[in-house]
C-alpha cells in the first residue's frame, strides 16, 4: 500500500537523496 507511494515519491528526488532516503526508510521499517 504505502510502499508504492514511497517509491513513486522517491523517483522525483535526486538519486543521491534517494539512496539516503531509502536507507532511512529501510532502517525505520526494520525497527517497526
Amino acid at each position: 500500500m504505502d510502499s508504492q507511494n514511497i517509491r513513486i515519491r522517491l523517483k522525483a528526488y535526486d538519486h543521491r537523496v534517494l539512496d539516503n532516503s531509502t536507507k532511512e526508510i529501510v532502517n525505520t521499517a526494520k525497527r517497526t
